[in-house]
């Protein structure tokens, strides 16, 4: 996909997202709860998303996306449309989780996609150090 996205010189943007308070939703409710937030961040996720994104889970309570053709403009709209969209659905079910996001995008698909990642995933520390439930980004 990235390889795609270089020969064709298109945009590409990482994203990188952590559950904030998730631990306290554990805590709290048991982790049977906490399965059942996951699966309902990991849907709401795959329900937002274009048809050539790709979503994965990280581990844990952090979720990762791809997104080849995306400037930073169109993905700082979209990964905000996005938070909203599992904001509502952590209302939806009184769990007091929010979104810490970072996410660095590219005019041109970078050479060094593990590079990309480890940016993103910066920045969304970044966003968790500075309060939570907000978004970061680095547009080249």
């Amino acid at each position: 996909m990235e390889r795609l996205a270089r020969r064709q010189q298109t945009p590409f943007t990482a994203v990188f997202i952590d559950l904030d308070k998730f631990k306290q939703v554990n805590d709290q409710f048991g982790h049977e709860t906490g399965d059942a937030l996951l699966k309902c961040v990991s849907d709401g996720l795959l329900a937002s998303i274009r048809a050539g994104d790709i979503a994965g889970r990280l581990g844990g309570d952090e979720f990762a996306l791809l997104l080849p053709g995306m400037n930073g403009v169109a993905a700082r709209n979209y990964v905000e449309k996005i938070r909203r969209r599992l904001l509502d659905a952590m209302g939806e079910n009184a769990w007091p989780v929010t979104f810490s996001i970072g996410f660095v995008s590219h005019q041109r698909a970078p050479d060094d996609l593990d590079r990309l990642l480890a940016d993103a995933d910066r920045l969304m520390y970044g966003a968790k150090q500075s309060g939570g439930n907000r978004i970061v980004c680095l547009d080249f």
